[in-house]
């Protein structure tokens, strides 16, 4: 396979149900060559946890003026075309994409190549498979560990690098993506109590009202409510 997207995401955390992305990086690859690079960095509007913050960079004051996610997925879904996809645990990138294209009733079905799966079939004998791991053993640099583009374009050197060194002629043949699948939980709507509380937390702080208050699942109002406790206080 020659002609893929190679991506990676950064997130608020490790559920697609529960937390949101922050960061998209993306790269077009025709004939293994890179011809076009995708990078937005995505108001995730709730707070970015520290921990998060500590491993990636990406602050609450860098996200703040950034577009949303419903700005953004169009825009990357256009950009991948009808591509498959590449990307180190792509399972994980796929759950956090896939749920939220379904958000927003888009079309996100794709194929893929994981370097995770093919990593641990023709790198023998490592004691961890994780991307840094790997990055060092190929001599693969990367200018940011943990931001989407930087860990995208690196996982696309690791691709060619297994798939030319590791890989022979005839499983290089073979290789062929699979497709991908995910379904999200069924969230629940969100309670009367919560709208209530949110629309209280807001006009306490004088927010202008700037999404969907009714189409909010019960999680995602849980998770603007924390957000807006955890930057104004209660406020009570």
């Amino acid at each position: 396979m020659k002609d893929y997207i190679v991506l990676d995401i950064e997130t608020t955390g490790m559920h697609p149900d529960f937390a949101r992305i922050t960061e998209i990086g993306a790269a077009k690859v025709i004939d293994d060559q890179i011809t076009a690079t995708f990078n937005m960095l995505i108001n995730p509007e709730v707070s970015i946890p520290e921990n998060i913050t500590n491993l990636t960079g990406i602050t609450n004051e860098m996200v703040v003026e950034a577009p949303r996610i419903n700005q953004v997925m169009p825009m990357f879904l256009s950009f991948c075309e009808d591509l498959p996809i590449v990307g180190h645990n792509i399972p994980f990138d796929f759950s956090f994409l896939k749920t939220n294209a379904m958000r927003l009733n888009l079309h996100f079905e794709k194929k893929a190549l994981d370097t995770l799966v093919l990593a641990r079939q023709y790198m023998d004998h490592q004691h961890s498979y994780c991307l840094s791991h790997l990055l060092k053993i190929c001599s693969i640099n990367r200018k940011k560990a943990h931001r989407a583009l930087d860990d995208a374009l690196a996982t696309h050197e690791l691709f060619q690098i297994i798939k030319y060194k590791y890989m022979d002629k005839s499983s290089r043949i073979e290789l062929k993506p699979n497709p991908l699948l995910w379904k999200p939980k069924k969230q629940s709507p969100m309670t009367e109590k919560q709208k209530k509380f949110l629309l209280s937390l807001m006009r306490q702080h004088k927010l202008v009202l700037d999404f969907d208050l009714d189409a909010l699942t019960k999680s995602e109002a849980s998770q603007k409510i924390d957000g807006l406790i955890g930057q104004y206080g209660k406020g009570f």
